[in-house]
Formats: structure tokens, sequence, C-alpha cells
């Protein structure tokens, strides 16, 4: 009898407790798309500046505003990932976190700084590079090439040992073991995701900037729309065989979820899919020379839609590693019920 009535009293309160890490989670989810898109026209933005380079005063203002762009983005996602660290529930993160070395930390500092240095010049439209175009694309390049270079494997890295501490048994993450790690299925599955992901991103942004600045497009603009359509296409194209190997080299229980064993995975990650092809949809419209406002803008929006779809189907999928390993060594846990928010949820309805 009494265990009935302290079961009865602490019900709502588990109630409570479920549906807070609920919302946490949701927050958890678009804190991170917010974070990868971030990063996706941090990483490819300044690729624009070789496609938009030289034409009329309008290529010239929508490269400055792409490399203005770039900078916030790079700073927004640097944000959001401390914010990541702070929020994601669970110990999977922090317990990832703590196997890379403080010079590891040291390094992806310097890199984000160096891809910063890059761009500021660009973005404040330094006097000193207007003749020297050479310069300028070596910048963009270089600054896109290092975050494109290292951004991805690291976080593909991390989100891997975050869900499976015993994906690798080094306890401490140190250079050699992260460049074996780097050439692993998985991690090069999702390097070339998001690199497909950054080229689409920077390629639909450079539309919606077009569309924003005038109504009547002039020759070159429209040439340049197509142009970059035809990456956007080109792009999100390659997006199927690459999510295809993505998805044959996710770990069985995440794999099963997207298949139908987690609803709410299932559910998203099949919107996310129909999302991606009306905007294949959009994006052939777009390259055979419909240039309307409403295509433009739309092909905007579905973007961000898929990547916000496709961010929560990559949450949910996970397994979480619950709090109470928090004590245990990464190379030690062994056969730990791991059960995501979503499924506990579930469950719990």
């Amino acid at each position: 009898m009494v265990s009935f009535a302290v079961g009865g009293c602490l019900g709502p309160v588990i109630g409570w407790q479920k549906r807070s890490e609920l919302v946490i989670e949701l927050i958890a989810a678009l804190i991170l798309a917010i974070h990868l898109l971030s990063m996706n026209l941090a990483s490819a933005g300044p690729l624009c500046y070789l496609w938009l380079k030289g034409g009329g005063e309008s290529e010239t203002i929508s490269r400055l505003r792409m490399m203005r762009w770039s900078v916030v983005a790079l700073l927004l996602g640097m944000v959001t990932g401390v914010l990541l660290w702070m929020i994601i529930p669970g110990e999977g993160l922090s317990q990832a976190l703590a196997r890379f070395p403080v010079r590891a930390y040291c390094f992806a500092a310097a890199e984000l700084v160096f891809s910063l240095v890059c761009l500021l010049p660009l973005a404040l439209d330094w006097n000193f590079l207007r003749h020297r175009s050479w310069l300028g694309k070596l910048l963009a390049l270089l600054s896109a090439t290092n975050l494109l270079y290292h951004f991805p494997p690291l976080m593909a890295i991390i989100g891997q040992l975050a869900a499976n501490p015993q994906w690798t048994a080094e306890a401490v993450l140190d250079r050699p073991t992260l460049l074996s790690l780097m050439t692993q299925g998985h991690v090069l599955a999702l390097s070339f995701h998001f690199g497909l992901s950054s080229l689409a991103v920077a390629a639909i942004a450079t539309l919606s900037m077009i569309t924003a600045e005038t109504a009547d497009l002039s020759p070159q603009q429209s040439k340049t729309i197509r142009k970059a359509g035809l990456v956007a296409l080109l792009s999100t194209l390659l997006q199927i065989p690459v999510g295809i190997w993505l998805l044959a080299s996710t770990s069985v229980a995440t794999r099963g979820a997207l298949m139908g064993d987690s609803l709410a995975a299932t559910l998203v990650f099949v919107a996310a899919l129909s999302g991606t092809l009306l905007l294949l949809q959009r994006l052939v419209s777009i390259v055979l020379g419909d240039y309307e406002r409403k295509t433009l803008r739309g092909a905007g929006w579905l973007v961000l839609v898929v990547i916000l779809l496709m961010t929560c189907a990559l949450r949910w999928s996970r397994p979480a590693v619950p709090k109470a390993l928090n004590t245990i060594s990464p190379v030690n846990i062994h056969g730990a019920d791991r059960l995501s928010v979503f499924g506990s949820f579930e469950a719990e309805c």
C-alpha cells in the first residue's frame, strides 16, 4: 500500500521529468541544426567568391555580402558549438570530449582563427585586395578547405564517441589516432555528406542574396543564378549515393531507428527525404530558367527545413549514453543499455 501511494505521488513527477527531457532534446536538435547550417555556410560560402568574382556592381555587392555572411556564420557556429556542449542531455558528449588532449583543443581553436583571419580581409573589402584578385581567391580557398578538411571528420568522430564510447579503445585520442579514425567509413561518409551540404547551402544562399537585391534581374545575375542553381542541384543529387553510403556505415541500432524501430526518428527521416525531393524539383526548375522570386525563395526555405529534419533524424536515431555512466572510463563500458530520450518518451506514453 505504501509503495502504491509513493508510486502514485511520483508518477506525475516522473512524467514531468520525461517531458522536460523531451523539451531539452528538441532545443538541442534546433541548436545543432543552426550549428550545422552555420558551419555549412562558413565552410563553402568563401567558394562563392570564385564564381561571383568579376561582373558588374551587383556581383561585387553579392560577393561582399556573402563574405560577411560567412564571417557571421563562423562566429555563430562557434557559439552554438559551445551551447551544444552545455545543454545536450546525457554524458556521452562530455565523455567524448574528455578523450581529446588539451593541445587538440588549441589546434582546433587555431584552425578556426585561421579561417576567420582569411575571411576578414574579404568581408571588409580591403583596398589591398582589389587589384590582387589572385590573393582574394587564395584566401577564400584557404578558408574553405581548412574548414572542410578539419571540421566534418572531427564532428563525425565526436558524434560516434558520444553515441558509442567503445567505438575506439584508445583512452586518449592523439594525432595519429585521429588520422586513423578519419579514414573510417562512417567518418568519410559523413564528411562527404557535410561537404556536399555546404556547397548546396552556399549556392542557395547566393540565390537568396540576388533575389533580395533587385526585382529585375540583369543578364549577368540570371547567369549567376543558373550557375548557383546547377551547383546546388548537383550537390543535392550526389547526396543520394553518399546518403546510402552513410546509412550503410551507421550502427545497426541507428539504422534500425531510421527504418522503423523509432517512430519519431522514422517519421522525421521520411519527411526529410520528401523535402529533399521537393528541393530537387525546385532546383531543376531554376536551372531550366525559372527565376521567379517564389521559386528562388522556396528553394531557400526548403533547404532550411531539410537540414532541420535531417538533424532531428540524426539526433533521435542515435543511442544516448546515460548519466549513470559518467563515472566509468569510456574504454571500460560494456553492454550498457543506452536508450534515447525519444525512445524513453515513447515507452512512457
